[in-house]
């Protein structure tokens, strides 16, 4: 590759790329004000309160259930294996028995 050395030599000036100062990104549109404008908290609260109260026992439910997690964050989810389940065996018989001197 004898071409890359010639055309970046040490000194050159700047070509191409981001101009100094610029953000590496964009700043991020606030989501929460935007779903705010979007949907009026009087308008949010009928609607919460059309979930709550629907003829659809599941429906209710499942509303209730994510009122709880919105307001009281997400339960702890333990996690639960097999009581009874055999202990891991690992084969190291193919692992060679002897040292290779460097």
């Amino acid at each position: 590759m004898a071409g890359i050395g010639s055309r970046f030599q040490k000194g050159h000036k700047k070509v191409g790329g981001r101009k100094p100062g610029s953000l590496n990104k964009p700043p991020p549109v606030d989501l929460k004000q935007l779903l705010n404008r979007m949907i009026p908290e009087p308008l949010l609260e009928k609607m919460w309160w059309k979930q709550l109260h629907s003829k659809d026992p599941h429906i209710a439910y499942k509303a209730f259930e994510m009122m709880l997690h919105y307001r009281f964050g997400k339960p702890v989810q333990p996690i639960v294996g097999e009581e009874n389940a055999p202990p891991i065996k690992i084969d190291i018989s193919a692992i060679p028995k002897f040292r290779v001197k460097v």
